[in-house]
């Protein structure tokens, strides 16, 4: 896999996790049209119609989806560190380690979003070097697989996501758990 492939793998997995809305809604057919950079056949496929699924579902119950997915789970919310942590105090040092990192690859982090909203994370992956998102992403692959595992177990549509992700880590050399 090329590295803008990734690239944009990456990015583009980022915004189709984001919150439902009526912006999120008039982007769809624009991504659409921008998914056709993407050199992986398969992922292509995949991504278009995920977004044929999204664009013919009604907001509200795209709303409804997105709530019941991933603000509701411990294990399918996309605060990545929050897995291991809850909201325990292991969780704090966590997001700070991650703030640093980001920061010490030139990557400016706000306060609307915890570092650890993997939204975040991957639009930071889309703008390093490939050994620097592989350590990242490798830091929160368990909880990323079991993400991956339980949106596939509810039938959530955006289980794709989680699949493609997962195959362009491992595609791009991230370790498993068991590897490392």
């Amino acid at each position: 896999m090329s590295d803008l492939n990734r690239r944009v793998l990456y990015q583009y997995i980022a915004i189709l996790l984001q919150y439902p809305d009526e912006d999120f809604m008039n982007m769809l057919p624009e991504l659409r049209n921008e998914i056709e950079r993407l050199q992986d056949l398969s992922a292509k496929k995949e991504l278009h119609q995920l977004i044929d699924n999204l664009s013919n579902t009604p907001l509200e119950q795209l709303v409804e989806h997105y709530i019941e997915h991933f603000d509701f789970g411990r294990t399918t919310n996309l605060y990545v560190t929050y897995f291991h942590s809850g909201e325990g105090r292991e969780r704090g040092l966590e997001l700070l380690k991650l703030k640093q990192f980001y920061e010490r690859f030139g990557y400016e982090t706000t306060d609307e979003e915890l570092p650890d909203y993997l939204p975040l994370m991957l639009e930071f992956c889309a703008n390093v070097p490939i050994h620097v998102s592989n350590e990242l992403l490798e830091q929160h692959v368990e909880a990323l697989q079991l993400m991956r595992d339980k949106l596939v177990e509810s039938g959530s549509l955006y289980a794709v996501l989680l699949n493609l992700l997962m195959t362009t880590m491992y595609k791009n050399g991230v370790s498993t758990r068991t590897d490392a």
